[in-house]
């Protein structure tokens, strides 16, 4: 999979669906930059690395082993239900649910 360089404008835009308004995107890429995960190039954009792509597809690959883990013993309606009261909670102390 080939992923494009982007800026820190078009990461959040490709984000948006998922972002918050108050998350630190930079702060966050600050952390996958130390990790060398992401690397800038002369005109500022995020790369992400070879080192990164692996994280990536290991993350991708792992994800479903461990969300059945999590979820062991919890049926889909216990979950579902779970997940509406704490967004009803987030909402009664005043948040936002994306």
């Amino acid at each position: 999979m080939t992923i494009r360089p982007m800026s820190d404008a078009e990461l959040r835009e490709a984000m948006v669906s998922y972002i918050r308004p108050e998350d630190d995107l930079a702060a966050e890429a600050d952390v996958l930059l130390e990790r060398g995960w992401l690397t800038r190039d002369a005109e500022n954009r995020l790369w992400l690395t070879e080192e990164g792509e692996q994280a990536r597809v290991d993350l991708a690959r792992n994800a479903p082993a461990i969300r059945a883990v999590l979820h062991e013993g919890i049926d889909d309606a216990d979950y579902v239900t779970t997940v509406k009261v704490l967004q009803r909670l987030i909402r009664n102390a005043g948040g936002t649910v994306v």
